[in-house]
């Protein structure tokens, strides 16, 4: 029960925060996960890139109160082609709507051309196996208490 509560009150601190402070846990969200952080501000979209294996990963951040929907799953789908990434990873405040998955369904290739990893922050925080099979597509995770931020971003 402790976890439980001690990840809502995590997930409610960050959805809640102002758009500078999710900007910038999106792109410390990026280091974490073994990428390049994205532009302050408007960043087209991009949080994060990486390069792993000849494999372009592509990474963004929308910690909203909502869940996101199939306008946002267009937009990510689209985000994957411009970026010529072939691995996609979407990090959401509070989760997917059915609509969400079901848009990305619309290209019957989307598994041949694209991995695509969903994670919310429920699953960075509690470690969930969606978490686990990103990280198999991405560089080492980043321990950040142990490193000097401002040299990254």
């Amino acid at each position: 029960m402790t976890d439980f509560l001690a990840t809502e009150a995590l997930v409610n601190g960050i959805i809640y925060a102002d758009t500078t402070l999710k900007g910038e846990l999106g792109r410390r969200f990026a280091l974490h996960l073994g990428l390049t952080a994205g532009e302050v501000g408007q960043d087209g979209g991009c949080d994060g890139t990486g390069d792993l294996n000849g494999k372009r990963i592509y990474f963004q951040s929308k910690l909203e109160r909502e869940r996101l929907d199939a306008s946002r799953a267009a937009e990510f789908y689209g985000n994957l082609g411009l970026h010529q990434a072939q691995i996609g990873v979407m990090l959401s405040g509070a989760g997917y709507t059915p609509g969400f998955a079901q848009r990305l369904a619309k290209d019957p290739d989307l598994d041949k051309r694209y991995t695509i990893h969903l994670l919310s922050l429920r699953d960075v925080f509690e470690e969930t196996e969606a978490l686990q099979q990103a990280v198999n597509s991405l560089p080492p995770l980043r321990d950040l208490s142990r490193i000097k931020l401002n040299d990254l971003l």
